[in-house]
């Protein structure tokens, strides 16, 4: 685990633009690259944004969860960790990072097939999931297929 990696609460001033340069390396476009739409989807009530730093303050990952507040379950919705700090232990210190945040005594995680496997490393009960959308036609963050 990198010891010099710092994990912060999500300040927009500081870490608003490292978190969407990850965004865009990854083609994420969860948030449609609007800097106003994240800081608002990251900052909203009920949601514990994490960022990891580096010791150059540069934004190395950030996850987003939302709890229900009494410390039963949270939701993980985002955990992203730019492509030059993987595989340093950074994904998983922010998943802890947020059991210990908000106090969790369990997390459900939204995954892409590659993530399972990262996800198996951590104690779970495996079950399938679904997204669900608004309409029927459309998936992927809204667009049409």
């Amino acid at each position: 685990m990198e010891t010099e990696i710092k994990y912060k609460a999500f300040s927009p001033d500081e870490h608003l633009s490292g978190v969407l340069g990850i965004c865009r390396a990854i083609e994420w476009d969860n948030f449609h690259y609007d800097p106003d739409l994240t800081r608002k989807s990251l900052t909203a009530p009920g949601v514990t944004t994490i960022v990891a730093v580096s010791p150059e303050e540069a934004v190395a990952g950030f996850a987003q969860i939302q709890g229900d507040g009494v410390g039963l379950q949270t939701h993980l919705s985002l955990l992203a960790v730019d492509e030059g700090w993987r595989r340093k232990g950074i994904a998983r210190r922010l998943v802890e990072e947020g059991f210990r945040r908000l106090g969790a005594a369990r997390m459900d995680p939204t995954s892409s097939d590659e993530a399972l496997d990262f996800y198996r490393t951590f104690a779970h009960r495996e079950q399938t999931g679904f997204r669900l959308y608004p309409n029927p036609h459309t998936k992927n963050n809204g667009r049409p297929d």
